[in-house]
């Protein structure tokens, strides 16, 4: 048997990986038999259910379909190669991997558009490259960026809401927010004709939205490594980690949209509570940008003994009706609205398989099939060509 088949492309896989014909159905929740037949050719499998394969061999699609590596899925296959000792990002490697696979499939299957930038998003761009901020690893580098976004998105001094849907409206991102531990902050990885970023979100939603506009300055900034991970964005060691810093201070908190809450009142309690609240941003960001020369609202000796605080005790002495939600993390799972439309629509018509969906909701194909059913979504009914004899 060749590999020019995708059943033989299958079993060679497998073998490389040292799976029996066994193992993988076990994986799969086939039985030995039925593997055969797939490997075999006998038994045809669709986009869906090679997706579920690929996920039980560690794999990318592009590797079962035997194709050349491109766009999604050339970026999946590097946000897969990882070096010795980075064992422990898999799980976010894997979640962004899932996506960018699926998004792929549904190119295929319903001819899915590659996100674009709109018109502002395209003259921030190029307002980067004429003005060659790429080339400035600096501080002021990230500031300046942060106005140029403000400025052509016509954001004013207004917090951002959904910062998410802000990014995949206007910069050709895709944004996925999945709780997948305190190991990885945030990912981006972006190539030539595809983006994404993921955010973990078992950080509390300060920690989440700087992380999220922190990845966006790197690919703003064509940062030239195609796939970031960030451990910990506070702890900023590099002149390009710094400036990404910088701007996701600047867009998040903006000088005088800080000075307009404050309205003139000493930075109390009650005020870091506001403003934590109206800018959606974390304690200890909150407090870095209130010392920051370009807004110079507290001391840097006041932000040391602000930090000898937590948070919490903070938001309960200000009378904050709810602590935990700026505090805890929220565990959130989102994946971009346009995939998820996407792949129900295409379920819905049968051009694409349960296993589509379940990729990229990382959910039991068998738990979501009954979900789905509940909030009736379900796949068109086969003619049972049998039925008339």
């Amino acid at each position: 048997m060749g590999t020019n088949s995708v059943g033989g492309r299958i079993a060679a896989l497998r073998s490389v990986k040292g799976l029996t014909g066994e193992q993988l159905g076990h994986a799969l929740g086939l039985t030995k038999s039925q593997v055969s037949k797939i490997e075999s050719g006998v038994r045809k499998l669709d986009v869906s259910e090679i997706a579920l394969v690929a996920d039980a061999l560690g794999v990318t699609l592009a590797e079962v379909l035997g194709v050349e590596r491109r766009g999604s899925l050339a970026l999946a296959a590097r946000v897969m190669t990882t070096s010795p000792g980075q064992d422990e990002t898999a799980p976010a490697r894997r979640r962004v991997r899932q996506v960018l696979e699926v998004e792929a499939a549904l190119g295929d299957a319903v001819g899915l558009p590659a996100v674009g930038r709109s018109a502002a998003g395209t003259a921030v761009v190029e307002q980067v490259q004429a003005e060659g901020l790429a080339k400035v690893a600096t501080v002021g580098c990230g500031t300046r960026l942060a106005g140029i976004v403000r400025e052509r998105l016509g954001l004013g001094r207004a917090p951002i809401g959904d910062l998410a849907a802000l990014v995949e409206r206007h910069f050709g991102m895709s944004a996925v927010t999945w709780p997948v531990g305190k190991v990885v902050s945030g990912l981006c990885a972006h190539g030539t004709d595809t983006a994404m970023m993921l955010i973990s979100s078992s950080f509390p939603v300060g920690h989440q939205r700087f992380t999220a506009a922190h990845e966006l300055a790197h690919h703003l900034l064509a940062d030239p490594r195609e796939v970031i991970i960030e451990s910990d964005v506070f702890a900023a060691s590099t002149p390009s980690e710094r400036r990404a810093n910088s701007f996701a201070a600047g867009l998040l908190m903006p000088a005088d949209g800080l000075r307009d809450v404050v309205n003139g009142r000493a930075i109390d309690d009650i005020v870091i509570a506001e403003l934590m609240r109206e800018f959606g941003v974390s304690y200890t960001a909150l407090l870095h940008r209130l010392t920051d020369p370009a807004v110079k609202l507290i001391s840097t000796a006041q932000r040391g003994a602000a930090l000898q605080r937590t948070p919490t005790s903070v938001l309960r002495t200000a009378g904050d009706p709810s602590p935990a939600e700026l505090t805890q993390p929220d565990e959130t799972r989102r994946v971009p609205p346009r995939l998820l439309s996407a792949a129900q629509h295409g379920y819905r018509s049968g051009k694409v398989g349960l296993g589509v969906l379940a990729s990229l909701l990382d959910e039991d194909a068998d738990l979501l099939y009954e979900r789905l059913a509940a909030e009736g979504i379900t796949p068109p009914v086969v003619q049972d060509d049998m039925g008339d004899l």
